[in-house]
């Protein structure tokens, strides 16, 4: 009859064959066990291969980064037995980098597979050749953009010339409002900063031209339209029999505007008074005053003004009737003519 081992030793056993089970489980699938897998408090994960050249082989859903290539342009992913695919939609914009003291080059990330594309309007301008600004002298800053033509452009107060593909403009001391911004570099004394600032965006813009009638201002990110007040108003004249004190002409505004300026002109002396009543309402009366003492011409052939003193609201609504009373003229007037000017 065998003699059973002593506990210590007993333990001792149990303990190393539980340490070799647990050696044995370290490496898992987690296809078939595990389910809901969240990595996102892993300190670190790799969830793609790596390499300096693509595998011969592949299953579809493989992801490989390709070191050899920069980036944005290393990415595949296996889309059949075998095929790699290239993972690039384009470039934002080009990219501008300062090669030696004198030299910038401008798209060096652009390429005829993955092309620079800009969008300007409705119109998409890429670019597939790299470029270069070279930097003769001088100290100040160049800005770097497309032009509403779609032309690469090198904007400088400096001595600056580019190469093929490019356009160097001189005079230039910000980005025109209808120009795409890519990147601002500054110089000294004839050299390159070995860097600059890139302002290039994500994504393209709309072009605003401010036709005729239209004015506008550009802040960053906002453009904002608006219409030049237009000069309205009318004029009435009193002539024959009607040049005498007391005679009335109506005129109805079919829109609103606020007064400005009037005018009388006559051969002899003339006082006019305004009365106002707004649409819907009886023609105004001698109660419903525009004027307090009245507007006059008392000496020459002509008075025009823009004190508006005597007025008791400048302001006119839409379909408003204004009264025009020839509250007093001279002896000598054979007519009276009124304007009165009105900016809406």
């Amino acid at each position: 009859m065998s003699k059973l081992p002593s506990r210590p030793l007993a333990m001792l056993i149990i303990t190393l064959l539980a340490a070799g089970v647990l050696q044995a489980q370290t490496k898992l699938n987690l296809q078939t066990q595990s389910q809901d897998v969240d990595f996102s408090a892993a300190p670190s994960t790799k969830p793609a291969q790596t390499g300096t050249a693509l595998p011969l082989t592949c299953s579809p859903g493989a992801v490989f980064l390709l070191l050899s290539n920069s980036p944005g342009k290393n990415l595949y992913i296996c889309t059949g037995a075998d095929t790699w695919t290239q993972q690039t939609g384009g470039e934002a914009a080009p990219d501008v980098a300062a090669i030696s003291d004198t030299v910038l080059t401008v798209g060096a990330n652009c390429s005829a597979d993955a092309p620079c594309n800009i969008r300007l309007g409705t119109t998409i301008f890429a670019f597939i050749n790299p470029v270069t600004a070279t930097l003769s002298a001088g100290t100040g800053t160049a800005y770097i953009y497309v032009s509403s033509g779609g032309l690469l452009t090198v904007g400088h107060n400096l001595t600056v010339s580019c190469s093929q593909g490019c356009v160097a403009q001189s005079g230039i001391t910000d980005f025109p409002p209808d120009s795409f911004p890519i990147a601002i570099w500054n110089a000294v004394n004839g050299a390159w900063n070995d860097t600059g600032t890139d302002v290039r965006a994500s994504s393209g813009r709309d072009l605003i031209a401010f036709g005729s009638g239209i004015s506008g201002t550009v802040s960053p990110g906002v453009t904002t339209l608006s219409v030049p007040p237009q000069k309205g108003g009318f004029s009435v004249a009193f002539r024959g029999t009607d040049v005498a004190a007391g005679q009335t002409i109506f005129v109805t505004i079919p829109y609103a505007c606020t007064i400005t300026d009037w005018a009388i002109t006559s051969d002899g002396t003339a006082t006019i008074m305004l009365w106002s009543s707004p649409d819907g309402t009886q023609v105004p009366t001698d109660s419903d005053t525009l004027t307090e003492h009245g507007l006059s011409l008392t000496s020459g052939s002509r008075v025009h003004s823009t004190v508006l003193d005597d007025f008791v609201s400048t302001s006119v609504f839409a379909f408003d009737t204004i009264a025009v009373n020839l509250a007093a003229v001279g002896d000598t007037a054979s007519h009276v003519e009124f304007s009165l000017g009105c900016t809406r």
